[in-house]
């Protein structure tokens, strides 16, 4: 094993706003009562799964869908586009939504989610919530309708508990019993809005087949049934299906449309953009949260790909994506995937192709070669021998050394190759085809490295025990700026950059401030749907964090607010 020498020297009303929060990530005892009033509406927007749709409301401009996992979503009716969605980064109590009504004489918005019913003021752009032991709902009982009356607003519980509270907000209280029509002054919505909706026999597209009694099918035999079914008054009827999102149907045309929007899987770790396209996956699946996601931002069109529809693509568990030109390749736990977006092409190779290791974490790429992180070291493939699969040459980076070390990323610096391990750093000299460790004793403390990202001069880690920073040019270790104040926590992924820089945590992210010289924390308390973050993707004046729960947009450098 050699050393490089050089390295040596290497609560009741509904009032009082506090931060958001994701209720399957946090405590329960933690409430949100409403929107973070230190941002701005779209500073921090959340994506998640949002195929199971449980209820409907149609509104001025939007129409509105409850979902499980992604909030409240947004479909504008007359540009025929979606918005982003209402979540926790935004102010709701939570992501698991089974309510949702407009109401046309105020605006509001009403809605009730598995922990609070909450409403938004639409002139004031925010969310107020009141959680359910607060006005008397056990926990495990459900609202599931929400009436519109004209001088108040009416709640029923799946087990008929029955509650009310004014049109403009204020305590929420037992109600009288109420009757299905109440002399034809409640509008409903949710459960008791369904009451006697009969679907037409609509047709449908993109291979979608519909069944009039309320089964929809994709083309990949997945069946969802029609849970809610309202329609407008210029002739569309919307519908939400537990497991294949929204469609919107011409009852004259009979043209049923559905609409597709949202994550195929929740969990992101991997994050990469290609021309407009954002591409997102992860390493954790079920047979409900799985595949990966291509979003077209510029024509706001989502696309999914699934490992048991593609024949040449054997994991969908990502662990990262990067681009070789214009050659999108997948660290799955099962090779490394390649996919041809041109030519709509998938190929796949692993350790019967010469792979040390199936489990692969990383792929970079340079003009010649592609680097690739395995479960058992690093291995070179040659580009050229790419043409034909039987003819792709592999070699393994010093096996001697590496076998049986866990390679979790890799940085292309020039001519060096350095790579986070389970053992440490390890560098590799592409050009004299010799590495080593680094044994450093003003390096990292620990030999589990996580990450490594460069900006310019500079070689930032990730590991185990926080984070170091190394200066290639000057072969010194520079230490943690501000390294009093930063905690010793476990690295996921970290990010430098000109202005900042970015550590990912499982309890939130931290953000090192160059001008001013100071970490700052994000947590769901600022707006991230979920404070286990796996993924980081800057974009300009806004950064994009991949988590356990979902997709986070934040605008990071908003000039009129100091973070």
């Amino acid at each position: 094993m050699k050393c490089l020498c050089w390295l040596n020297t290497l609560v009741l009303l509904l009032a009082g706003i506090i931060p958001a929060t994701s209720v399957r990530s946090q405590d329960l005892h933690f409430r949100q009562r409403g929107t973070n009033p230190t941002y701005q509406e779209g500073d921090w927007v959340s994506y998640s799964v949002a195929r199971f749709v449980s209820s409907i409301a149609v509104g001025r401009d939007y129409i509105y869908f409850g979902t499980r996992n992604s909030g409240i979503t947004r479909y504008h009716q007359f540009q025929s586009r979606w918005d982003f969605p209402w979540t926790t980064s935004n102010g709701l109590a939570d992501n698991e939504i089974w309510a949702v009504a407009y109401d046309f004489d105020t605006n509001y918005i009403w809605c009730a989610s598995h922990r609070a019913v909450s409403y938004y003021r639409s002139t004031a752009r925010q969310w107020q919530n009141a959680f359910k032991d607060e006005f008397g709902l056990p926990f495990h009982d459900e609202i599931v309708s929400i009436g519109i009356g004209r001088d108040k607003i009416l709640f029923e519980s799946r087990a008929g508990r029955q509650f009310e509270t004014g049109k403009f907000g204020g305590p929420i209280i037992l109600a009288d019993k109420f009757d299905d029509n109440s002399n034809g002054e409640l509008r409903w919505f949710g459960h008791r809005a369904q009451r006697g909706v009969k679907l037409p026999p609509f047709f449908t597209n993109r291979g979608y087949l519909f069944n009039a009694e309320g089964i929809i099918e994709d083309s990949n035999f997945r069946r969802a049934e029609v849970v809610a079914a309202v329609e407008d008054q210029w002739g569309n009827m919307w519908i939400a299906t537990w497991g294949l999102g929204a469609g919107r149907g011409d009852v004259r045309t009979l043209q049923l449309d559905m609409l597709e929007f949202g994550l195929a899987n929740a969990t992101v770790d991997a994050l990469t953009f290609m021309d407009d396209v954002l591409w997102m996956a992860g390493s954790k699946i079920s047979d409900t949260n799985r595949g990966i996601t291509a979003w077209d931002l510029d024509k706001d069109i989502w696309f999914s790909y699934e490992q048991r529809n593609i024949s040449e693509l054997l994991s969908d568990r990502i662990h990262s994506i990067s681009l070789n030109n214009d050659t999108l390749l997948f660290s799955t736990d099962y090779g490394l995937s390649f996919y041809y977006p041109r030519k709509g092409r998938w190929l796949t190779i692993d350790r019967f192709d010469g792979l040390s290791g199936n489990i692969i974490f990383d792929a970079v790429a340079d003009d010649s070669t592609i680097w690739v992180a395995t479960e058992s070291g690093i291995d070179k493939i040659s580009k050229k021998s790419l043409a034909k699969k039987d003819s792709i040459r592999i070699q393994a980076i010093s096996p001697e050394s590496l076998l049986f070390s866990e390679v979790r990323d890799l940085e292309l610096v020039e001519n060096l190759l350095w790579a986070a391990t389970n053992d440490g750093i390890y560098v590799y000299d592409t050009s004299k085809d010799e590495g080593g460790f680094s044994v450093e004793f003003e390096g990292p403390l620990t030999e589990t490295i996580t990450s490594i990202s460069r900006y310019e001069n500079e070689i930032w880690f990730g590991s185990a025990r926080g984070l170091d920073v190394f200066d290639f040019e000057k072969r010194e270790w520079l230490g943690v700026p501000e390294g009093r104040a930063f905690p010793n926590k476990y690295i996921n992924v970290v990010l430098a950059a000109k202005e900042a820089v970015w550590a990912a945590t499982n309890s939130g992210v931290m953000k090192y401030d160059r001008a001013s010289k100071y970490w700052r924390t994000f947590t769901t308390a600022d707006g991230l749907i979920d404070n286990r973050v796996y993924a980081l993707l800057l974009d300009g004046d806004y950064i994009w964090f991949g988590t356990e729960l979902g997709l986070t947009q934040f605008y990071w450098n908003d000039p009129s607010r100091i973070d």
